[in-house]
């Protein structure tokens, strides 16, 4: 109510009188959108605040009105009652992982020959967008002065004249005479010539985008560029009074040549004598509201030449405004680097005189005239009068740049950059009018280096957007992409740098992609880190830690020259000279960093990092280890290749955010003994990592039993593809983990809660095996069974909680049924359990039993369908000889059929790097299961296997056995992959009492020791798998029989099958079919 605000205008009347004392009075209405829209945003203010994440920096708010932030006053020392607002900061930026921070480059200090700039990066030259944006239609607007005329010099056939003349004279061949006509030749020549003033610099790359516009625009004879001093002075410049020369003069008309003195003097003769000879124009870069700040202030009006190319003083100037002109002054065009001013001067010159063209003029007098008014002092202004002052004078445009120019470096370069980011049609007027606000100050470096004065960035800053201040991010990767699209194709412009620490350190201007870095000539500077979690208060640490870095450096054999160290808050960061082998450091760090820290009594966490790319390094993973060493790819890929990786530490891979589908961003090794990577007994299922040269070596996994998961160059972890263990190229250091498949168990009794007071007493009996080894390996699990019963436990609790003791077995269903989803990724899980009320007796689980010699009279008895393998149990249809010529057949074929893209690309060959691998057909079978060429090898092995059945031999007692067997009541079926058409062809002679034959199918992922052979012919039979027996003989059906749930007994020829066939965990192993017909008979 207006009451509750005592007397005086309500705050409502004193925001109206504040908006009409603006100039804008407001209606009703508006004040109504004015409010709405301020309750709106404080709304959204109170909404965001809370979201922001811890370690945000927090910009208070401003107790003082919307209006008043603007106003100069309020913040003057003389009114303390007035609180001062605090200026918006930008959000702390967040650089995206795969983009690299550039900065610029701080001054080097004389004093330091090895300081690199700014905070030890990587020096570059990045290119920058164009200040001409459209060059095309500069060119285009030049048109009318594209004239031929004839050559003074140059002459030609006239071939239509020769002819003629020949025709007409009728003279003999040999005294043939050609008519020669002057050669067509462009009308005019220009002289470009640019000033070389104190406040040029910053125009170099317009002169050379110009200079290189007109020269490829196909308009002039010649186009020569020259340069004018301060001094006055320009040499060489051809003053030909022939019309066929003109002259432009790139300048902003700031330098001291353009001022009162000698150098003025001077200037201005040559100007007067290049107008009295030859067309003469002024190319302004700055925009036209500043050209009166100048020393040559320009007006617009007509202009009329009384000829074509007529020199400038013969020039007709009629201003808009009628001023008299000062004495013996001539009048000289001034255009901007533009389409529209540069056509208009262009109709001048090419006219034909008397025409009146619109343009502007400048007045040029004998000698420079002084200035009207004193120039401003701008150093002793407010940072708000400066912003107010540019605010009122400034187009919108150069004010939006200068407000996006707060978030970034105001540097010439980057300020182009940030242009073409914010406008859509960035003109270098805007930039001029940036440059000349007074909001900035020089500062040491290249050309066109500045900074903001004080408290100008903050004022400025208020000018955007809440949502632009706290999209910095994604302000600097669209500033980046100018940089990426110009990367490799444009020549570099200015110098920046990469940092390779982890704080960027130094105010980035834009953030570019890896290969845009690659692109701009970047070389590695190797990067050591050394950085602890606390060292304040802690000066013995500190001490210890410097001793320890220089100890280390001097193990490494680095020489004082090659590196230089500075300190941190955190730790020490060491920079090296590109090219620097830092692998010696790596390996004294492993070797004796843990040494060397051993006297302090509570070290710190230590994080080692040996980085080499333009990104920071990623955050250390979250391992409790006294000292972590951390290495980019490419410092592991030397390590990996060095003896030292034959040593006791082990490097785990590091993924960027856990993405464990995409390549490594780093890896690491933890140092303490209490937390070393885990080894073959912590990490049950996976042991490594291994590395190794050569992935053929390995050989062939066994079927089922044991995979092979290792790295790649630029990609995630892959399974081993036997065919092309290194892919596409060369064999090459790879590290590899081994993964074992097989079916584990474990048994435990555990208490389960109830709905009431009591608790049921539960048998679990968990099974797992790996169906997924490269999801199994990222996950880097160790002890399967412990997270798989902790998984079960909480599971089953919260099921058992709803249920009585006294019912127990709906618990229990309850409980199987509700166990679907585990936590470990890559694994297949089994459960089962039992429950019973507590003080019950405790439920029993099966018990596996005791490994005894084979009882295969009670093995058989037990089943009632018995499946016999072929190629072993029933024949032998390759020896290892044949084997091997079969293996090498099919390796034949896949040479014959190879795209011939590959080829050309120098694609090594499959068959090539397979062929001293595969020792049995099946195993090339497997290994191009997938491949286009699985048909076509499938077909090639039917007709291997149907030539190779007349001279098979019989497994002795085969034929006999499955007589036996069938008599004694056992339905008796072959299971193989072996084809079809061979094994009909093999048996059907014998007219055996087979239920079935179940070989190969089409489908090549689906052989052994894929279970589906064998559960086809459970199916058929119409028997459960507890009642089936698999007489086999290699592994891959021992792995089948494991995973189908048929008992197994083993055929071994030899020992070395009878030790496959036991390390693969096989419990009845027999060396002929002699025992088993005798129990079979015995039935």
């Amino acid at each position: 109510m207006v009451s509750d605000h005592g007397p005086g205008p309500s705050p409502v009347a004193r925001l109206a009188a504040a908006l009409s004392a603006a100039g804008a009075s407001p209606t009703p209405r508006e004040l109504a959108e004015l409010l709405w829209m301020a309750a709106l945003l404080d709304r959204e203010r109170q909404e965001e605040e809370p979201s922001r994440e811890p370690g945000e920096d927090r910009a208070p708010s401003s107790t003082a009105p919307a209006h008043e932030a603007g106003n100069p006053e309020a913040s003057t020392p003389g009114k303390a009652d007035t609180p001062t607002p605090v200026p918006p900061q930008p959000e702390p930026v967040r650089h995206t992982p795969d983009r690299v921070p550039l900065t610029l480059p701080a001054p080097r200090s004389p004093q330091h020959r090895h300081d690199a700039p700014g905070g030890g990066g990587s020096p570059l030259l990045a290119p920058a967008p164009p200040m001409l944006p459209h060059p095309l239609a500069l060119q285009r607007a030049l048109r009318p002065l594209k004239r031929k005329v004839a050559s003074a010099h140059v002459r030609v056939l006239d071939e239509r004249a020769t002819a003629d003349r020949i025709a007409r004279l009728g003279a003999h061949p040999d005294v043939w005479f050609p008519v020669l006509r002057p050669a067509p030749d462009r009308w005019l020549r220009l002289n470009l010539v640019h000033d070389t003033g104190p406040t040029m610099p910053v125009w170099r790359p317009l002169v050379s985008e110009l200079h290189t516009a007109l020269a490829q625009s196909g308009i002039f004879r010649d186009v020569t560029l020259h340069p004018a001093a301060p001094d006055g002075r320009a040499r060489h410049v051809p003053v030909l009074d022939d019309g066929r020369t003109v002259t432009l003069v790139v300048s902003d008309c700031m330098g001291p040549q353009w001022r009162p003195g000698e150098a003025g003097d001077r200037w201005y003769r040559t100007l007067r004598h290049w107008a009295r000879h030859m067309p003469l124009a002024v190319v302004q870069p700055l925009p036209e509201h500043l050209w009166p700040t100048t020393a040559l202030p320009a007006e617009p009006g007509l202009l009329t030449s009384p000829s074509t190319a007529a020199p400038s003083a013969r020039l007709a100037f009629t201003p808009y405004e009628a001023a008299p002109p000062p004495d013996h002054a001539l009048p000289v065009p001034v255009l901007e680097p533009g389409a529209p001013w540069l056509a208009h001067w262009a109709a001048l010159v090419a006219g034909p005189g008397g025409a009146r063209t619109p343009g502007a003029a400048a007045w040029l007098p004998p000698s420079p005239a002084p200035p009207a008014e004193p120039t401003p002092d701008i150093a002793s202004s407010s940072p708000e009068d400066l912003v107010l002052r540019f605010r009122a004078t400034a187009s919108p445009e150069a004010f939006r740049l200068a407000g996006h120019l707060a978030l970034a470096v105001p540097s010439v370069p980057v300020m182009r950059l940030v242009q073409r980011t914010v406008d859509r049609d960035p003109r270098p007027q805007h930039l001029a009018e940036v440059i000349l606000s007074g909001m900035l100050t020089s500062v040491p470096g290249p050309p066109g280096s500045y900074e903001f004065r004080p408290g100008v960035r903050e004022l400025l800053l208020r000018s955007l957007p809440r949502t632009a201040r706290g999209r910095t991010r994604e302000f600097l990767e669209q500033v980046g992409g100018l940089i990426d699209e110009r990367a490799g194709r444009a020549a570099g412009e200015f110098r920046a740098e990469t940092t390779g620490e982890r704080d960027g350190s130094g105010m980035a201007f834009a953030t570019v992609s890896e290969e845009t870095v690659r692109r701009l000539g970047h070389r590695a500077r190797p990067t050591i880190l050394f950085e602890a979690d606390d060292l304040t208060g802690h000066p013995e640490a500190r001490i210890t830690l410097e001793y320890a870095v220089h100890e280390m450096l001097s193990r490494g054999a680095l020489t004082a020259s090659q590196f230089d160290v500075r300190v941190r808050g955190n730790g020490y960061v060491v920079h090296a000279d590109p090219g620097t082998y830092v692998l010696p450091v790596l390996v004294a760090v492993l070797r004796g960093l843990p040494e060397v820290l051993t006297g302090l009594v509570d070290p710190p966490r230590l994080t080692v990092t040996f980085w080499d790319r333009p990104t920071p390094p990623p955050e250390a993973p979250p391992v409790p280890a006294d000292i972590l060493v951390v290495v980019s790819p490419d410092v592991y890929e030397q390590f990996a290749g060095s003896s030292a990786a034959q040593g006791p530490q082990r490097f785990q891979p590091l993924y960027r955010g856990g993405a464990t589908d995409t390549p490594p961003v780093a890896w690491y090794c933890p140092l303490s003994p209490a937390t070393a990577a885990p080894g073959p007994e912590a990490r049950d299922l996976v042991r490594g990592p291994f590395i190794t040269h050569d992935l053929r070596r390995l050989g062939i996994p066994a079927p089922g039993r044991t995979a092979v998961v290792h790295t790649q160059p630029d990609g995630p972890l892959t399974l081993l593809d036997p065919a092309q263990p290194h892919g596409d190229g060369p064999p090459r250091l790879v590290t590899y983990y081994e993964v074992d498949l097989t079916t584990h168990q474990s048994h435990h009794w555990v208490s389960l809660p109830s709905s009431g007071k009591g608790a049921f007493a539960a048998a679990v009996e968990l099974s797992w095996r790996v169906d997924d080894p490269v999801a199994f390996v990222r996950a880097g699990v160790t002890r399967v069974s412990e997270p798989l019963l902790g998984h079960l436990l909480d599971e089953a609790a919260r099921i058992t909680r709803r249920h009585p003791l006294r019912r127990a077995g709906a618990a229990q269903r309850a409980v199987n049924a509700g166990l679907r989803r585990w936590p470990v990724p890559g694994l297949s899980v089994a459960a089962s359990v039992e429950l019973a009320p507590e003080g019950a007796a405790p439920p029993g689980l099966p018990q596996a039993p005791a490994r005894s010699a084979p009882d295969l009279s009670g093995l058989l008895d037990e089943a009632e369908t018995v499946l016999l393998g072929f190629d072993g149990p029933m024949a032998r249809l390759f020896s290892a000889a044949t084997a091997r010529e079969a293996a090498l057949d099919l390796l034949t074929l896949v040479t014959e059929h190879r795209d011939p893209q590959d080829a050309l690309t120098g694609r090594p060959l499959a068959a090539d790097a397979a062929r001293e691998t595969f020792v049995h057909p099946l195993d090339v079978l497997r290994a191009f299961a997938r491949d286009r060429l699985g048909p076509l090898l499938r077909d090639r092995l039917d007709a291997i296997e149907l030539r190779a059945v007349p001279d098979a031999p019989t497994t002795h007692n085969s034929v006999p056995l499955v007589r036996a067997l069938h008599d004694s009541g056992r339905r008796v079926s072959v299971v193989t992959d072996v084809s079809a058409p061979a094994v009909h062809r093999y048996l059907d002679p014998y007219g055996l009492p087979l239920a079935g034959i179940h070989a190969r199918g089409e489908d090549l992922a689906l052989l052994t020791p894929h279970p589906d052979c064998l559960l086809r012919a459970m199916h058929s039979s119409g028997g459960a798998a507890a009642t089936g027996v698999l007489i086999g003989s290699t592994v891959a059906e021992l792995t089948a029989a494991q995973q189908a749930g048929v008992r197994f007994v083993g055929l071994a020829r030899n020992t070395t099958a009878a030790r496959q066939l036991d390390e693969a965990g096989c419990e009845t192993t027999v060396s002929s079919l002699a025992p088993l017909l005798e129990a079979a008979r015995s039935l």
